[in-house]
């Protein structure tokens, strides 16, 4: 399962399609906060977050939560760049995606993303 913490319906279809020749449901989570708490309810194997536009709490915070629950985090933002992949990859996430998302660079992190989960006996990697 793939839990999208982000408001922007666009990349949340486009994620959805991508993602369900994978056999990995999307969760969509419009609140970084509704996400805080129901992270570990939900369980998923990929956190993707939108870093853009949050008014309260931050990317990073639902960072250390998705590594408590053991999963694999990534970072969605129009303004993707060298600083900010190196700040994710340094604090523990796996990548950074551009938003609007293009659908093939979307389709190889996922697939990537998959094969590294730690709980990968529960992840499907058909495409």
């Amino acid at each position: 399962m793939i839990a999208f913490v982000s408001k922007s319906e666009a990349d949340c279809r486009t994620l959805r399609e991508v993602a369900a020749p994978m056999s990995q449901p999307v969760i969509s989570i419009p609140d970084l906060q509704q996400a805080r708490r129901a992270l570990h309810r939900l369980n998923p194997e990929i956190v993707l977050c939108d870093a853009d536009a949050w008014a309260s709490g931050s990317w990073q915070e639902l960072l250390q939560d998705a590594q408590e629950a053991e999963s694999l985090f990534l970072v969605a933002s129009r303004q993707a760049d060298e600083r900010l992949s190196a700040e994710v990859l340094n604090l523990g996430g796996f990548d950074v995606l551009t938003s609007p998302f293009d659908r093939d660079e979307l389709c190889w992190t996922l697939l990537s993303a998959i094969r590294h989960v730690p709980r990968a006996s529960s992840a499907a990697v058909a495409v």
